[in-house]
C-alpha cells in the first residue's frame, strides 16, 4: 500500500494528504488567515449588529401580526360554527 500523498492546494494553500488508490483527500491541514486589524474587525461586528437588529425587528413585527392572524382564523372558524352547528369540523387529514 503506497503512502498517502502530500498536495498543496492552490486555491487555499492547505496541505492536503491524499490516498493514492481512492484519490480521495484524507487530511487536510488549512492555513491559518493573517491577523486582521481591529479596526476592521469593528467595523464588521458593527454591520453584523445592524442586520441582527434589523432581523429582531422585523421578528417582533411577525410574531405581533401572528396574534391578528390567529384572531381573525378563530373568528371565522366560530362564524362558520354559528351558522350551522350540526356540520362536522373539517378532519385535518383531508386535504392529503
Amino acid at each position: 500500500m503506497p503512502e498517502a500523498l502530500d498536495v498543496t492546494c492552490p486555491c487555499c494553500q492547505a496541505l492536503l494528504k491524499i490516498d493514492p488508490e481512492t484519490g480521495s483527500v484524507i487530511w487536510a491541514d488549512k492555513k491559518k488567515a493573517p491577523a486582521k486589524d481591529f479596526d476592521d474587525l469593528v467595523q464588521r461586528v458593527e454591520a453584523q449588529r445592524s442586520v441582527l437588529d434589523q432581523k429582531f425587528a422585523r421578528s417582533v413585527q411577525q410574531t405581533k401580526r401572528a396574534g391578528e392572524i390567529l384572531d381573525k382564523k378563530f373568528e371565522e372558524a366560530r362564524r362558520r360554527a354559528e351558522q350551522d352547528p350540526a356540520a362536522k369540523p373539517p378532519h385535518p387529514f383531508d386535504n392529503e
